[in-house]
């Protein structure tokens, strides 16, 4: 019995032994496992903030160099939430207000025509905006985020570009950062911050990614602007608003939504880097400089026109006030400028996108059943 019982005893204490050290070999997976799904979780959350900001591959706030354990600091990476908070106070809700005819013997009366919204670009006032949003206006209403209203005196307008600056008398406001148009890439997310539908829906941000980059837009004015394309809603009263990238700076002023029937989701916003010079000349200049000219006016012979005159396609002159173009002349039809083929306003204006008053351009045209070659000077606009 004692034999017996000593090795039942002996069996029972190797079976506890067994089981004490198969607990402790199941511990230890357990904690090597939770280390390494800790690892993991850190990795997949790094990998999914990423996803939400393309183009930035640096690590959220700082980082630890591994060699020697010192801090350093990086670009943070913003999430939308964030982006919203740092650029909404940047944009404001703008009124254009023309006066009405008046009934009777009453006198004109202010009357709301359009809203829009603008971009701040200095702390003492002066505000980016569209064109349009401003253009005709007796008096220009601008609301800041935090309710404060102000009158806002017209600096500049290009109706080439659709672009204008208005001034408030305020000091102290937050102007948006300006960021690096070039490094955008097509995949990128961007915020689109303004107004859609007005002052009722102030303060409003769509997100969306870069659709395609420099994509060629025709404003009202007949010039080609190189534009952003993205699926970020834009909507009216969003004219004139930020387009914004991940890290809250911004990249285009939203400028047109594409409406054609069957559409969707096709924004469009001028390139910081075609915007700048001309932001910048109007708020010196209160216009364009250095704008070169054919010095013709007329209108555009197109398909339709040419086909039943059976003349060619072009730009007929109606009014010459150049002094230095050549045989050119009243009447002629200019079909090609450097060799690019002139078939709308627009092409006449980005044949000249490059060239600076004082240049010579090769211009064809055509007279009487002929063409002819000659060279102009290019005069600037005043």
């Amino acid at each position: 019995m004692n034999s017996y019982y000593y090795n039942n005893n002996n069996n029972y204490n190797n079976n506890r032994k067994s089981q004490n050290g198969g607990k402790v070999f199941i511990i230890v997976l357990l904690v090597m496992g939770l280390i390494a799904l800790t690892a993991l979780s850190s990795v997949g959350i790094y990998e999914y903030i990423k996803s939400r900001n393309p183009g930035n591959d640096t690590v959220p706030s700082s980082s630890i160099d591994n060699e020697d354990n010192t801090e350093k600091d990086t670009e943070s990476v913003m999430s939308p939430a964030e982006v919203a908070e740092k650029t909404i106070p940047s944009v404001v809700c703008i009124q254009n207000f023309k006066l009405s005819q008046g009934y009777g013997y009453g006198a004109p009366q202010p009357v709301l025509a359009g809203e829009g919204s603008g971009v701040i670009y200095s702390s003492d006032g002066y505000i980016i905006t569209n064109a349009h949003v401003v253009n005709g206006a007796s008096l220009v209403k601008v609301m800041l985020t935090d309710d404060d209203i102000y009158e806002a005196q017209i600096i500049g307008i290009d109706k080439e570009t659709d672009l204008a600056v208005i001034k408030i008398d305020a000091d102290n406001l937050k102007p948006i950062e300006i960021g690096d148009y070039s490094a955008l890439r097509v995949g990128d997310y961007v915020m689109a911050v303004g107004n859609p539908g007005g002052h009722e829906f102030s303060s409003s941000v769509t997100l969306g990614i870069v659709s395609a980059k420099d994509r060629p837009l025709d404003v009202e004015g007949g010039y080609t602007m190189k534009t952003i394309q993205t699926d970020a809603p834009i909507n009216p009263g969003n004219s004139g608003g930020a387009l914004v990238n991940m890290q809250g700076q911004l990249v285009g002023i939203n400028s047109a939504k594409y409406v054609a029937s069957g559409f969707e989701g096709l924004g469009f916003a001028i390139t910081t880097e075609e915007a700048m010079p001309i932001i910048e000349d109007l708020i010196k200049f209160g216009a364009v400089k250095g704008r070169s000219l054919v010095g013709i006016t007329g209108f555009v012979v197109d398909q339709l026109l040419a086909k039943k005159y059976n003349i060619p396609e072009g730009y007929y002159v109606d009014k010459l006030y150049n002094e230095n173009a050549g045989t050119l002349k009243v009447g002629d039809i200019i079909v090609s400028i450097d060799g690019i083929k002139i078939t709308t306003a627009s092409s006449i204006k980005n044949a000249l996108n490059k060239k600076e008053p004082g240049d010579k351009i090769t211009v064809e045209y055509y007279r009487s059943g002929n063409t002819y070659k000659t060279e102009i000077t290019l005069i600037g606009q005043d």
